[in-house]
């Protein structure tokens, strides 16, 4: 990936279009969005992928995230929560937190960030 960085922003072209970064959310996605996004949709991937395996049929899948930043002047992350909100028909709940287990070992943005973020991740089943 190749980025260009100018006064305002930072810009690189990727397959699906330009990714304006920046620390004003109205020139670009803030630069904690964006790993808040990779660990959501890295772990959503793979976790609809097993789902699919196992033959686990769902109307929707939403998530809710919740970062916790340290407050100083770095503010990095601390830790993120994933709430993984599942709805569908006759949907079994340890099978679906099992999967969710699964997906968290095999998804490469969480396993990138062990030790420097605390990923958790919880499944609830929403009424169909």
């Amino acid at each position: 990936m190749k980025f260009q960085v100018t006064q305002d922003e930072i810009q690189t072209e990727v397959g699906y279009g330009t990714l304006n970064i920046s620390p004003n959310e109205e020139e670009g996605y803030r630069p904690f969005q964006l790993m808040v996004a990779s660990l959501a949709g890295c772990s959503a991937s793979v976790y609809r992928k097993i789902l699919n395996k196992q033959k686990v049929e769902f109307e929707e899948m939403t998530i809710d995230a919740e970062v916790e930043r340290t407050g100083d002047d770095v503010n990095k992350i601390e830790k993120v929560t994933l709430n993984f909100k599942v709805k569908g028909q006759n949907l079994n709940q340890k099978k679906l937190e099992k999967g969710l287990q699964i997906a968290s070992k095999n998804c490469s943005m969480v396993q990138s960030v062990i030790g420097s973020i605390e990923v958790v991740e919880n499944v609830e089943i929403i009424g169909a």
